[in-house]
């Protein structure tokens, strides 16, 4: 099977090789194109730089945020293409999953508490949402202490907000 996975410098986006080596290791046929995707650089950084100079950015970006996975996926013997674009993410990741004609996408994300959820964009949802290529989404790592500090705080933020409203009756 081919399997496209988007990767980022992230250690939850190295789960789907994971997944892979373990698929392998049961005797499956895996292929994988690994994917990264720069956001493009804002109008005011395009007019003071040069597109060489961009672009050479870009691709030191690219190569290091697939080094570990490029790794990974050598060491297992997995054949496997890395390839680099420019652009909105879930665009980039669903066009580029149809184009290539690949099986399966598979993402690693971090997990989050599910409040967090309500606040935060989805990368897999919006995956899903452009294209018909069956997104299996891989969780690593538990509740961070930054979320955990986040739900303090905004329980905080709302407790003093509502003080504020009884001190003012």
């Amino acid at each position: 099977m081919k399997y496209l996975i988007p990767v980022s410098s992230s250690k939850a986006a190295l789960a789907p090789i994971e997944h892979l080596v373990a698929a392998k290791r049961r005797g499956a046929q895996v292929e994988a194109l690994l994917l990264n995707v720069q956001k493009p650089f804002s109008r005011r950084v395009s007019q003071l730089s040069g597109e060489s100079d961009r672009d050479a950015l870009h691709a030191e970006r690219s190569r290091s945020a697939m080094a570990s996975a490029i790794e990974l996926l050598s060491r297992a013997g997995i054949p496997f293409r890395a390839m680099t674009d420019v652009g909105t993410p879930a665009e980039r990741i669903a066009a580029l999953a149809e184009s290539q004609r690949v099986d399966e996408i598979l993402m690693g994300v971090h997990r989050h508490p599910e409040w967090l959820g309500w606040l935060l964009p989805s990368m897999p949802r919006a995956v899903v949402a452009r294209t018909d290529v069956p997104v299996l989404v891989l969780g690593r790592g538990g509740t961070g202490a930054a979320q955990g500090y986040l739900f303090w705080a905004g329980l905080a933020g709302v407790a003093g907000i509502c003080a504020l409203l009884l001190a003012a009756d």
